[in-house]
């Protein structure tokens, strides 16, 4: 299975519907009230990684699959090794500058909201 840059949500909800599981089902698997699971697909509750590890056992997939779970592994990694805190910048940079990855911008500035 690839990854997916979705939110979790999204990417849950898909998986869910792909598969025809039932809340029901999963919250037996994980332990989780199956109401749980609709706040998460209505983007009210975000779950903690040790819940997103625990969802993607029950769903027999790698927790990676979920971007939420990659950009919490690569904080921690970061964070108990500031010595590659600069080496990851400049290397980004470098991606970007290569016009290799862009970076998404915003279309309002921070702030500005209507």
């Amino acid at each position: 299975m690839n990854y997916t840059n979705k939110s979790f949500s999204e990417a849950f909800e898909e998986i869910l519907r792909e598969r025809r599981i039932k809340l029901r089902s999963l919250g037996i698997k994980t332990n989780l009230n199956y109401s749980y699971f609709s706040k998460i697909i209505r983007k009210q509750k975000v779950p903690p990684i040790d819940t997103i590890e625990n969802i993607s056992n029950a769903l027999e997939i790698e927790p990676e699959f979920f971007i939420e779970y990659r950009i919490h592994k690569i904080c921690e990694i970061l964070y108990n090794n500031p010595d590659l805190v600069d080496n990851v910048s400049h290397y980004i940079y470098k991606l970007q500058k290569e016009k290799i990855a862009r970076v998404a911008e915003k279309k309002e500035k921070y702030g500005n909201k209507k």
